[in-house]
């Protein structure tokens, strides 16, 4: 069945069956999350800091932590960042899921719950995990299991981001040895894991993906998906942009992947009524580079993001 069969079918369920027992966003969860991701802390971190506070909308910033540094690195600047974003904490980007052992990750994520809980908000527990790139998945559930039992344990917030390669044909090209999210999730994500986490997020380039963009219904009927593996989780974008910074050549390009994914209203326009579970997000990589550090390409397109997404999805 084609995405448009998918969602006609889709809508006809959910009129039938109705949005009554849809469950609700998780205690504590913030709706829609105003997301962008840095890359590396700039120097001083009030340089970061003057930017965040000066966005329309509090924002959720994403931490990259880099998989050889301690803990105590991103202590000042996040003690910083906080009082003027969310922080949302990448424990482990699939860049470097092959740079360290299931039990260092362990340890790693042990050291980073211990000195950071105070300020970060949510913990990434795995991203883009069905990606080819990332090794054996079976060792990449290993990793992030043992992350999020470990963020279980201590009473964090988790968020899994799973790899969008389902908006093109083959995979986005990448063919079907890389699992989709929804076959990686069936087979590798454990339902302990499925039950418990509180956000369960997609990564999407276009550029990687044959340039689509997938309408609101397309995203609907991920999400819907999705949250039939994960009734419990809140659901968006945990990760857009372009795979290299912003220049005058791609910033037209830039902008026009932000603006289509933080305008996106997937319950409303994509048919189905509002998803109560679904929170935006989207979370910019090299939003320092492309929007907050001055002169910037996407400086005034990333506070537009921001209104475009308010509009959206606060109505």
């Amino acid at each position: 069945m084609g995405i448009a069969g998918a969602a006609r079918t889709l809508t006809a369920l959910v009129a039938c069956a109705g949005l009554a027992g849809v469950s609700a966003l998780p205690a504590g969860a913030e709706t829609p999350l105003y997301g962008l991701t840095v890359d590396r802390i700039p120097h001083p971190v009030s340089k970061l800091t003057h930017a965040l506070a000066a966005l329309p909308r509090r924002p959720t910033t994403r931490v990259y932590f880099e998989v050889d540094a301690p803990a105590s690195a991103y202590l000042s600047a996040l003690e910083q960042i906080h009082p003027v974003s969310a922080v949302m904490g990448e424990l482990l980007d699939s860049s470097d899921e092959r740079s360290i052992s299931t039990e260092a990750f362990q340890a790693r994520t042990q050291s980073y719950l211990q000195t950071l809980s105070g300020d970060v908000d949510i913990w990434e527990v795995g991203n883009e995990v069905n990606g080819n790139w990332t090794g054996p998945y079976e060792t990449v559930a290993a990793k992030l299991t043992e992350a999020y039992e470990d963020v279980a344990a201590a009473h964090g917030v988790s968020a899994l981001t799973l790899y969008a390669n389902q908006f093109a044909p083959d995979h986005c090209g990448d063919g079907e040895a890389e699992l989709t999210p929804l076959q990686f999730s069936e087979r590798y994500v454990p339902p302990a894991v499925a039950d418990g986490l509180d956000y369960v997020l997609l990564s999407y380039y276009p550029s990687e993906c044959g340039g689509r963009k997938p309408s609101a219904a397309e995203v609907a009927v991920a999400m819907e998906a999705l949250h039939a593996l994960y009734p419990d989780a809140a659901l968006g974008f945990g990760e857009v942009g372009l795979p290299h910074p912003a220049s005058a050549r791609t910033k037209r390009e830039a902008e026009a992947i932000m603006s289509w994914a933080y305008s996106l209203e997937p319950g409303e326009a994509g048919g189905l009524g509002a998803l109560p579970y679904y929170i935006g997000g989207y979370f910019w990589w090299y939003s320092w580079e492309d929007a907050l550090k001055p002169h910037a390409h996407l400086a005034a397109a990333l506070p537009a993001a921001f209104e475009d997404e308010a509009a959206a999805l606060e109505g």
